[in-house]
Protein backbone atom coordinates (compact mmCIF):
# COMPACT_ATOMS: atom_id res chain seq x y z
CA UNK A 1 0.00 0.00 0.00
CA UNK A 2 1.45 3.33 -1.08
CA UNK A 3 1.76 6.06 1.57
CA UNK A 4 3.13 9.57 1.69
CA UNK A 5 5.85 9.80 4.32
CA UNK A 6 7.00 13.40 3.89
CA UNK A 7 5.77 16.59 2.22
CA UNK A 8 7.50 19.83 1.35
CA UNK A 9 5.84 22.92 -0.10
CA UNK A 10 7.93 23.94 -3.10
CA UNK A 11 5.82 26.69 -4.70
CA UNK A 12 2.25 27.87 -5.02
CA UNK A 13 0.02 24.79 -5.11
CA UNK A 14 2.94 22.37 -5.57
CA UNK A 15 3.92 19.81 -2.97
CA UNK A 16 6.96 17.57 -3.12
CA UNK A 17 5.81 14.19 -1.80
CA UNK A 18 8.06 11.41 -0.65
CA UNK A 19 6.39 8.00 -0.69
CA UNK A 20 7.11 4.86 1.29
CA UNK A 21 8.65 3.31 -1.84
CA UNK A 22 11.29 6.11 -1.63
CA UNK A 23 10.01 7.86 -4.77
CA UNK A 24 9.86 11.64 -4.74
CA UNK A 25 7.15 13.19 -6.88
CA UNK A 26 5.74 16.68 -7.40
CA UNK A 27 1.99 17.08 -6.99
CA UNK A 28 0.55 20.22 -8.58
CA UNK A 29 -2.83 20.67 -6.92
CA UNK A 30 -3.79 23.63 -9.10
CA UNK A 31 -3.82 21.29 -12.11
CA UNK A 32 -5.02 18.15 -10.31
CA UNK A 33 -8.14 19.39 -8.52
CA UNK A 34 -11.28 21.17 -9.70
CA UNK A 35 -10.63 24.72 -8.51
CA UNK A 36 -14.36 25.54 -8.79
CA UNK A 37 -15.18 23.10 -5.97
CA UNK A 38 -15.77 25.11 -2.80
CA UNK A 39 -13.57 22.95 -0.56
CA UNK A 40 -10.74 23.00 -3.10
CA UNK A 41 -10.97 26.79 -3.04
CA UNK A 42 -10.43 26.57 0.72
CA UNK A 43 -7.23 24.54 0.45
CA UNK A 44 -5.84 26.55 -2.45
CA UNK A 45 -5.98 29.70 -0.31
CA UNK A 46 -2.35 30.55 0.46
CA UNK A 47 -2.61 30.45 4.26
CA UNK A 48 -4.57 27.18 4.28
CA UNK A 49 -2.46 25.44 1.64
CA UNK A 50 0.67 25.37 3.77
CA UNK A 51 -1.19 23.94 6.76
CA UNK A 52 -1.38 20.48 5.14
CA UNK A 53 -0.32 17.50 7.22
CA UNK A 54 0.23 13.80 6.65
CA UNK A 55 -2.38 11.51 8.16
CA UNK A 56 -2.04 8.05 9.67
CA UNK A 57 -2.88 6.37 6.36
CA UNK A 58 -0.29 8.36 4.41
CA UNK A 59 -2.78 10.86 3.05
CA UNK A 60 -2.40 14.65 2.83
CA UNK A 61 -5.05 16.47 4.81
CA UNK A 62 -6.19 19.91 5.90
CA UNK A 63 -8.03 20.30 9.20
CA UNK A 64 -11.42 22.03 9.06
CA UNK A 65 -11.22 22.65 5.31
CA UNK A 66 -14.29 20.57 4.50
CA UNK A 67 -17.84 20.23 5.77
CA UNK A 68 -20.28 17.42 6.31
CA UNK A 69 -24.01 17.59 6.84
CA UNK A 70 -25.12 15.68 9.91
CA UNK A 71 -28.34 13.65 9.99
CA UNK A 72 -30.07 16.46 11.88
CA UNK A 73 -29.08 18.94 9.14
CA UNK A 74 -26.34 20.75 11.01
CA UNK A 75 -23.09 21.44 9.21
CA UNK A 76 -19.86 20.26 10.85
CA UNK A 77 -16.32 21.19 9.83
CA UNK A 78 -14.13 18.23 8.90
CA UNK A 79 -10.86 17.34 7.22
CA UNK A 80 -10.34 17.58 3.50
CA UNK A 81 -7.91 14.92 2.37
CA UNK A 82 -6.14 13.61 -0.69
CA UNK A 83 -5.39 9.92 -0.80
CA UNK A 84 -1.81 8.78 -1.34
CA UNK A 85 -2.95 6.92 -4.46
CA UNK A 86 -4.41 10.12 -5.95
CA UNK A 87 -1.24 12.01 -5.06
CA UNK A 88 0.94 9.36 -6.64
CA UNK A 89 -1.03 9.06 -9.89
CA UNK A 90 -1.47 12.80 -10.34
CA UNK A 91 2.14 13.74 -9.67
CA UNK A 92 5.33 13.65 -11.71
CA UNK A 93 8.64 12.10 -10.79
CA UNK A 94 11.45 14.48 -9.97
Amino acid sequence: MIKITKIEFISSFKILCEFNNKERRILDLKNSLDSNHRFVKNILAAQTFKSAKIGQFGEIYWENAGEIKELDGTITKCEYDISPEFAYHHSVAC
